[in-house]
């Protein structure tokens, strides 16, 4: 048995549809970070996108939902 024995073709897992949706939601949440990051946006506008909470100036902070 050789090395290219080892690949084949994909296998198929079962997932539920609730992990699957938690793990592309992830999944989108990262890439979007990492456009904002290479797109040099400020580290509060990507926090605030992150977190979905409005920051004040200053220290305080407030919910926006």
């Amino acid at each position: 048995m050789g090395l290219a024995d080892s690949f084949g073709a994909e296998d198929r897992v079962k997932v539920k549809f609730s992990d699957f949706y938690k793990l592309i939601r992830e999944s989108t949440k990262a890439e979007l970070m990492e456009n904002a990051l290479n797109c040099s946006v400020p580290y509060k506008y990507i926090r605030e996108t992150i977190t979905g909470n409005l920051e004040l100036e200053g220290n305080e902070e407030s919910s926006t939902g």
